[in-house]
């Protein structure tokens, strides 16, 4: 099962804001010659946040989730996850989204991520790992 992840306007507002602001100084770098260097920069930047913001995925592959966020790709143990949790947490995660799932794995990690559809997504984890405890705020 593979969900998208969920994208707000906050979120959507920063992309865009910072891939406008990358182009404008793409532009503006343009009108001179030495400026190659920064122009590439900005160019990677700008293709960098498209592709997070297209890319950014969960998918539930056999016993392990797989986090797609651009071009980084992260992978749990599903039997691993010990407790979910709704958060509302707008800090760097493989999140487009402030409404999130906090998951804690492992000894002490823990991971945020924003699907589309929570419930189904919660459902597909606790079909493969039915000791995942949820927790509430």
């Amino acid at each position: 099962m593979t969900f998208t992840s969920k994208r707000d306007l906050f979120f959507g507002i920063i992309f865009f804001g910072l891939i406008v602001l990358f182009a404008w100084g793409i532009y503006e770098s343009s009108q001179e010659p030495q400026n190659i260097f920064g122009i590439i920069i900005m160019s990677i930047m700008i293709l960098l946040l498209s592709y997070i913001w297209v890319f950014t995925s969960y998918k539930i592959e056999e016993d392990i989730l797989k986090i797609t966020f651009g071009p980084f790709k992260k992978s749990i143990d599903i039997k691993e996850i010990t407790t979910i949790r709704y958060t509302k947490n707008p800090f760097v995660a493989p999140a487009l989204s402030i409404n999130r799932l906090e998951i804690n794995y492992g000894k002490y990690e823990t991971i945020s991520v924003s699907p589309s559809n929570p419930k189904q997504f919660l459902i597909g984890l606790q079909k493969i790992n039915s000791h995942i405890q949820m927790k509430t705020n």
